[in-house]
């Protein structure tokens, strides 16, 4: 059998990358369609369904291409075409100190669509609740923060947005933000993709113990949930919970958890989920 040349394995090379550019420009056709049929305004973005297609991909892989760029490079095309659909931007709170977060959301949203930065979390829900197309990527809680965002999620106005991703969903090795992580804000429903977690927020007028607090989540069928952080300002107290499943507004025992508290007046809220990132070898 002939053994090709050099300047053969080149031309098959071109043929592949045209092959490739074809298929982004019909990927692109396809994404204008998808969006004309859909109403005009709202959200164009899907953070289960891109889930999904990143975990099947990882699945498939295969050979010595790193896995890692593999997704870099579909997390570009995947925020190129959704701001083909919508004039999506991105809130970041990017602290002058933490320079990172710049990064983590570069690596998950690409570098099409345009960034604002942020020095609080605060500032970001504000950019998230002014304007339907921004998105806000804020710190993953910690305790005993001073200014904690996630009960803000409570409130109950129409404008109040949703955690839906968590970042990094793939970690980049020599991005900033590999030590980082962060969660998507948007005005949307968070959407199952089939391996979740779910974020719930207790508020009540009474300091809640921490065994109280997990006899109730064991008595409303939250076995597996875990209590994560608590905040008291103002005589108000709040808890952040994790469940490892999907849970939506309509999930029973959310009321069953408010009840099993025994404390008038407390209310549970889900504040929304996540999709579980994969593990890339």
């Amino acid at each position: 059998m002939d053994v090709p040349t050099l300047d053969e394995l080149r031309r098959q090379i071109d043929s592949i990358d045209d092959t490739l550019h074809d298929l982004l420009m019909r990927r692109a056709e396809l994404v204008e369609r998808i969006g004309a049929s859909k109403p005009a305004g709202g959200l164009a973005l899907r953070p289960g369904r891109e889930a999904q297609v990143i975990r099947r991909l990882l699945e498939r892989h295969a050979g010595r291409f790193p896995a890692n760029a593999m997704v870099r490079l579909w997390r570009e095309i995947m925020g190129a075409f959704t701001f083909l659909q919508c004039p999506i931007r991105i809130a970041i709170c990017r602290p002058a100190d933490q320079p990172g977060y710049w990064d983590l959301a570069r690596d998950h949203f690409g570098v099409q669509i345009p960034f604002t930065a942020h020095e609080t979390p605060s500032q970001v829900l504000a950019a998230v609740r002014a304007d339907p197309n921004v998105v806000g990527i804020v710190p993953a809680p910690v305790q005993d923060e001073p200014q904690p965002w996630w009960p803000r999620l409570m409130s109950g106005d129409p404008t109040t947005p949703h955690i839906v991703q968590k970042l990094p969903f793939v970690v980049m090795p020599n991005s900033r933000g590999r030590d980082l992580t962060g969660f998507v804000l948007a005005r949307l429903d968070a959407e199952p993709s089939g391996h979740d977690r779910a974020l719930i927020a207790v508020e009540a007028r009474a300091e809640i113990s921490r065994s109280r607090l997990a006899a109730a989540i064991r008595k409303a069928g939250l076995q597996d949930a875990t209590a994560l952080y608590d905040v008291e300002q103002a005589g108000t107290y709040w808890d952040l919970i994790e469940i490892p499943e999907f849970v939506g507004d309509a999930d029973p025992r959310l009321a069953a958890l408010a009840l099993a508290l025994g404390i008038e007046g407390a209310r549970v809220v889900v504040l929304g989920a996540y999709a579980v990132p994969p593990v890339v070898p």
